[in-house]
């Protein structure tokens, strides 16, 4: 390759310069693997968020239920206020209690505050649901597939549980259609409204079937500004966290 032309060793004979290239290729190779993994868990949705809020007792901390969390964020709780978030990598939660709190996706950190991790045994993290391609991690087997020319690549998002949670980076009010792909044509199996960008599938709502594709649009002003893919795999090693049951609808 030209890149390694230039490279001293090229004077000791082209093995060299062959070793070299692999060496220098397989260090190119590492160092992606690394950023990748240090990715965020929705980087491919063009989002560092790395969690969701639970439940927040604080009325001024910025942040309400089903809001996510960003790598890097600050949030103060004040002295007492209370936060729960659960990550979006699929194994840890969090409780906090006061403090001036920061967030990296290895967990948070606060100043004047505490910080109670939970972290799920034998749970079914990112190394053992990402195929080695993908940068999407947590709760999710990821395949690139496409979607009625709304978009490239819609990676699907395999959840545990059979009452998803649906929040769209577009944000805003939307109404939400949820499809069962399964069949052809598709059937719509549950539509309702959801605000401040997200929405939980109501108990009410038809009960969603394992292991069937379904696909969720919400629309605006009779657009569509978010579309994803999803389906359910009640045997996975997942704890029961909103994290876990989120399905990030992506912009089209």
């Amino acid at each position: 390759m030209n890149e390694f032309n230039g490279m001293s060793g090229r004077s000791y004979g082209g093995a060299f310069t062959v070793l070299a290239g692999t060496a220098a290729a397989l260090a190119l190779f590492g160092a992606a693997a690394q950023i990748a993994r240090a990715q965020a868990p929705l980087a491919h949705l063009g989002t560092n968020a790395i969690a969701v809020v639970e439940d927040v007792s604080t009325p001024n901390a910025g942040v309400g239920f089903m809001d996510f969390i960003y790598a890097g964020q600050t949030i103060d709780l004040g002295a007492d206020g209370k936060l729960v978030v659960s990550y979006l990598e699929g194994c840890r939660s969090e409780t906090i209690i006061g403090g001036q709190v920061s967030f990296a996706a290895a967990g948070a950190t606060t100043i004047g505050g505490t910080v109670t991790p939970s972290i799920a045994t034998g749970c079914a993290n990112a190394s053992a649901q990402v195929a080695a391609n993908a940068t999407e991690a947590g709760a999710v087997a990821v395949r690139g597939t496409g979607l009625d020319g709304l978009a490239d690549a819609i990676q699907d998002r395999v959840i545990r549980s059979s009452v998803p949670a649906f929040s769209w980076l577009a944000g805003g009010t939307g109404e939400v259609r949820v499809f069962n792909i399964g069949r052809v044509p598709a059937e719509l199996v549950w539509s309702g409204q959801g605000e401040n960008g997200h929405v939980e599938y109501p108990a009410s709502a038809p009960r969603l079937t394992a292991n069937v594709p379904y696909r969720v649009e919400v629309r605006s002003g009779g657009a569509i500004i978010g579309v994803a893919r999803f389906s359910i795999d009640p045997s996975l090693s997942l704890p029961d966290t909103l994290a876990n049951r989120l399905v990030p609808v992506a912009k089209p």
